[in-house]
C-alpha cells in the first residue's frame, strides 16, 4: 500500500512558470483519494473547483454538479477536481478542461485502475435508454489507453509507487498583459473598419474570443452602441468585463421580443457569444435585425461543433466573414491537458475526413468492434457525424461507444474512406402493459422515442409493442451530397431491418420540405407531426415511418388517419369535424376518451376524440368547448373560470369529459375506465 503524501510543488511551479496544465488521475479508495487532494489544496493556492455529484466536506474548494458545469463556461478558473468514481461526465471534463488557467492541476478521481471498466456506470443513465446503469467497457478503456500513451498524464495509483515525471524543458511563459495579442489587434482593425455584414468568430477555447468582442464594444462605444446576446449571462462575464459597460446584455427571446416591439435604432452591432447553442432560426432572425452581428463560436465544445455550425447556419448566411484566432492566450502553445482532451475525446475528428470526390463507393456495415479497434475509422465516422450535426457533443461518444441497441453503416469509397455514415437505434418490443401504460401517460421508460410518441401523444397503443429501429444519425460528406449516397445507406437499412424481423423502420427530424421530400424518397410515411416548432431546429418535429410487417401497416394507416384527422381539427376546429368524423362513437373514440378522463392522456393526443364527443348533446363539457370550439387559449379559460391554474384546469376538462362519457353510455365508460385505469386485460 503506497498512500504517502508526495510532494507535486516542483511540478506545479513548472506549469506555473511554463504556463501549462496537466492531469492528475487518482486511482484508489475514497479515503485515500480525499487524503491526497487536501494535500494538494494545502500545497498549492487556487480555485479549485470540485466537480461532483455529492458536495465534498472539504474547505476551500468551490462546488458544482457535472449537470451545471455549462453555468461556468466563459470563466477562468485555476485548479480542480472531478470525481467519476460513479460516472463518468464527459461533457463536465470537457468544459472544466476549457476553464482552467495555465499553471493549474486537473485531478480526475477513478475508481481502482484494473478492474474499473467492469463497473456500471452511473453517467449511462443519461444516454444508454436503460432502466439502470451499465458498465462502458470501451470509453474507460478508452481514456485509459489514451492515459498510457501520454507521458504527460500522471497517473497515481494508491497499489503503487508514484514518482511522477517533470515535463520536458520548455520554456518560461509570458502571461498576458491586458493588450490585444497580434492576433487579436488584426481582428479588431477589420471588425472597427466594417461597415456592415455578419462576422463569424471561430475558435478553440482559451483563444480569446470573448475578449476581442469585449474590446469591440468598448473600442465602438465612440461611434454608437453594441448590444450582446448569448444562452447564458454568466457564461459572458469575460466579455462583458472587457466591454467596461459599453455593450448591454439581453437573453436571446428578451431581445427578439424587444426588437419584436421596437425595431432598433442607433445599434451598429449585435454580439452573439457561443452562437451554436441557440436555435439557427432566431440566430437568423436576429441577424437579420442589426447592420453589422459578430456570432462567436467554439471549434469544439460542450454544445457541440462550431465546425458544423459553420455547415449548417452559416451555409445560407449573407454577407459572411469568417475570422479565426488560433494562439492560445489562457495557457501556452502545446498545453498538456488540451492535448490530452482534444485526443481523448475525438475534438479533431473532422480533420480526418476525406477530401475525395470519387463517386465509386460501397455500402457496409459496421460492428461497434470494428470502431473500438480501430481508432482511424472511429475518427473518420464521428467527425463525419460532427461535421453534420453540429450539436454532436461529447455524449454521443459516450452513446456511440458503449450505448446496447445500435447499428451502424457506412458508404466507403475505393480507398477505404468514409463518404457517408448511418447510425440506428433499435427500439420497441415493450410488454402488453407497459405499452398501455406509456400510452395512459402512467409511464415513460427510457429511450424508444418514436414508439413512445406514437403511443403517448397519437392514439396507438400499440406501437411501443412492436420491435423497430429509427435513424438517429445520417451524413454525407459535403462534395458528395444529392448523389444518391444517403438515400443507399437508407436503402441498406431497410432491407437489415427486413432480413432481422423488424416491424418497422423509424426516422425523427425537424420539417422542412426537402428533407420530407428525401424521406418520402426512402420509402417513409408520414405519421406525425409536432404542434410547435422545437427549440433545437425551429422546426416541427416530423415522424415517419417504412412499415414491414402487416401490424406496422396497419398502424401507419390509423396513425396517419389519426395525423391528418389531427391537423384538419387544429386549422378548422368543430366547424367541419362532422365531414370526415361518424356518428356514434367507436372503440378508438372510447379508448381515446376514456384515456383523457380517466388516466393522463394530452388533450392533444386525444383531440380527435374530444372533437367527436362534443358532437353529442350529451357532452356539455362547457370549458373544453372553450378551448377546442371557441378557440380561447388555457390562461384565458384559467382566468374566466377563476382556476388555480393549468392543472385545475386540465382535471375540469378530464371531470367534464368523463361526466360526458357517464351520459353517453354509463355501461360503456365503465369498461372502458377499467381497461383505460390498467384494471382489466388487454382484450381492446
Amino acid at each position: 500500500m503506497h498512500d504517502m503524501h508526495v510532494d507535486l510543488s516542483p511540478h506545479l511551479n513548472q506549469i506555473r512558470d511554463c504556463g501549462m496544465r496537466r492531469l492528475l488521475v487518482l486511482s484508489g479508495g475514497a479515503a485515500w483519494q480525499r487524503m491526497q487532494i487536501e494535500s494538494l489544496i494545502a500545497q498549492s493556492e487556487g480555485d479549485w473547483l470540485w466537480v461532483s455529484e455529492t458536495e465534498p466536506d472539504i474547505q476551500g474548494v468551490q462546488y458544482q454538479k457535472p449537470s451545471g458545469i455549462h453555468r461556468l463556461l466563459g470563466t477562468a478558473l485555476r485548479h480542480a477536481v472531478i470525481d467519476v468514481n460513479s460516472g463518468f461526465h464527459a461533457e463536465a471534463f470537457a468544459v472544466v478542461s476549457g476553464l482552467l488557467a495555465a499553471g493549474s492541476l486537473l485531478v480526475l478521481q477513478v475508481p481502482e485502475w484494473d478492474g474499473w471498466s467492469s463497473l456500471p456506470d452511473e453517467d449511462s443513465l443519461r444516454w444508454s435508454d436503460c432502466s439502470e446503469s451499465v458498465a462502458t467497457p470501451h470509453f474507460i478503456e478508452r481514456f485509459r489507453r489514451c492515459c498510457r500513451e501520454d507521458a504527460d498524464v500522471m497517473l497515481w495509483r494508491q497499489s503503487e509507487a508514484f514518482t511522477p515525471s517533470l515535463l520536458p524543458s520548455v520554456n518560461r511563459w509570458i502571461a498576458p498583459d491586458g493588450l490585444p495579442t497580434p492576433d487579436q489587434r488584426e481582428l479588431l482593425s477589420q471588425l472597427l473598419r466594417a461597415e456592415k455584414g455578419n462576422y463569424v468568430l471561430l475558435a478553440d477555447r482559451g483563444r480569446g474570443k470573448s475578449a476581442v468582442a469585449g474590446m469591440l464594444a468598448e473600442r465602438w462605444a465612440g461611434q454608437g452602441e453594441c448590444w450582446l446576446t448569448a444562452p447564458a449571462k454568466v457564461s459572458v462575464e469575460t466579455l462583458l468585463e472587457w466591454g467596461q459597460g459599453k455593450v448591454h446584455f439581453f437573453s436571446p427571446d428578451a431581445l427578439l421580443e424587444r426588437c419584436g416591439q421596437t425595431p432598433p435604432k442607433g445599434v451598429d452591432w449585435l454580439i452573439i457569444d457561443e452562437a451554436a447553442a441557440i436555435p439557427a432560426p432566431l440566430l437568423y432572425r436576429l441577424a437579420s435585425l442589426f447592420p453589422r452581428v459578430l456570432f462567436t463560436t467554439t471549434v469544439q465544445g460542450y454544445e457541440g461543433s462550431g465546425r458544423g455550425f459553420l455547415l449548417k447556419f452559416c451555409a445560407n448566411l449573407s454577407d459572411l466573414h469568417l475570422l479565426h484566432l488560433r494562439q492560445p492566450i489562457r495557457w501556452a502553445q502545446g498545453d498538456p491537458l488540451e492535448r490530452f482532451t482534444r485526443r481523448f475525446l475525438l475534438m479533431d475528428a473532422e480533420d480526418s475526413l476525406s477530401s475525395t470526390s470519387s463517386r465509386s463507393y460501397r455500402i457496409d456495415s459496421l460492428s461497434r468492434q470494428q470502431l473500438v479497434e480501430n481508432e482511424a475509422l472511429l475518427e473518420q465516422f464521428y467527425g463525419l457525424l460532427t461535421s453534420a450535426h453540429y450539436r454532436t457533443s461529447p455524449l454521443d461518444l459516450r452513446r456511440l461507444l458503449d450505448a446496447p441497441g445500435m447499428a451502424f453503416s457506412v458508404a466507403k469509397e475505393a480507398r477505404g474512406g468514409i463518404a457517408a455514415a448511418l447510425w440506428l437505434v433499435d427500439e420497441g418490443g415493450l410488454s402488453p402493459e407497459l405499452a398501455r401504460d406509456v400510452w395512459a401517460g402512467r409511464r415513460r421508460p427510457r429511450g424508444n422515442l418514436i414508439a413512445q410518441s406514437l403511443a403517448a401523444h397519437g392514439s396507438e397503443y400499440q406501437a411501443a409493442r412492436l420491435c423497430s429501429a429509427r435513424v438517429t444519425r445520417i451524413a454525407v460528406l459535403p462534395p458528395l451530397r444529392r448523389q444518391g449516397i444517403a438515400k443507399a445507406l437508407i436503402e441498406g437499412a431497410i432491407a437489415d431491418a427486413r432480413g432481422r424481423g423488424l416491424d418497422y423502420l423509424s426516422v425523427s427530424f425537424g420539417y422542412t420540405e426537402p428533407l420530407w421530400a428525401f424521406w418520402q424518397a426512402c420509402g417513409f410515411e408520414l405519421v406525425h407531426m409536432g404542434s410547435h416548432p422545437e427549440a433545437s431546429s425551429g422546426c416541427c418535429a416530423a415522424m415517419a415511418i417504412v412499415p414491414f410487417t402487416p401490424e406496422a401497416h396497419a398502424l401507419a394507416r390509423r396513425a396517419k388517419r389519426q395525423f391528418l384527422l389531427s391537423q384538419l381539427t387544429q386549422c378548422s376546429g368543430l366547424r367541419h369535424i362532422g365531414a370526415v368524423a361518424p356518428s356514434p362513437l367507436d372503440d378508438d373514440d372510447w379508448r381515446e376518451l376514456a384515456g383523457f378522463a380517466f388516466a393522463h392522456r394530452s388533450v392533444r393526443g386525444a383531440q380527435v376524440a374530444l372533437y367527436r364527443l362534443l358532437r353529442h348533446r350529451e357532452a356539455e363539457c362547457p370549458s373544453l368547448r372553450q378551448l377546442l370550439d371557441n378557440r380561447q387559449n388555457e390562461q384565458q379559460i384559467i382566468e374566466r373560470l377563476a382556476l388555480s391554474g393549468r392543472k385545475a384546469l386540465i382535471q375540469r376538462w378530464r371531470d367534464e369529459v368523463a361526466n360526458a362519457l357517464v351520459a353517453i353510455d354509463a355501461e360503456c365508460c365503465r369498461v372502458w375506465q377499467a381497461w383505460a385505469t390498467g384494471q382489466t386485460a388487454l382484450a381492446r
